[in-house]
């Protein structure tokens, strides 16, 4: 089983894709810090109630990280997301390396990113 971690935007478009074989704070870590360094830092993160990624907010921001960012955990709130990767979380299970996988789920993301915008700006 592999996980995937995605972060998208308040308009919905994908800022960056990680895939892991472990869902454990270690990797919530890396790809929290891996956004902060991409894009600073963010008024509000919206976020599963995944005990890693909780444990992994607070240890970024017991060193310095996301200080002034407010991480939501209520259900509803990371609507957009989950409807966002529904293609992508199907498929998933069937792969069985994390290159077959990563590859895959790249060229997904890329033509979907570019369906988002055509269909953001109307064409």
């Amino acid at each position: 089983m592999h996980y995937l971690y995605r972060a998208i935007d308040a308009d919905g478009l994908t800022l960056d894709i990680w895939l892991r074989k472990k869902r454990d704070t270690q990797a919530a870590y890396a790809f929290l810090k891996r956004l902060h360094k991409q894009f600073g830092q963010p008024r509000v993160i919206v976020t599963d109630k995944s005990p890693s990624i909780g444990s992994a907010f607070r240890k970024l921001q017991s060193n310095g990280l996301y200080t002034k960012t407010e991480h939501r955990t209520v259900k509803y709130l990371n609507n957009l997301i989950e409807q966002d990767h529904r293609p992508i979380k199907r498929r998933n299970k069937f792969y069985r390396s994390l290159r077959t996988a990563s590859t895959t789920i790249k060229g997904m993301e890329t033509i979907r990113g570019i369906y988002k915008k055509n269909r953001r700006n109307g064409t």
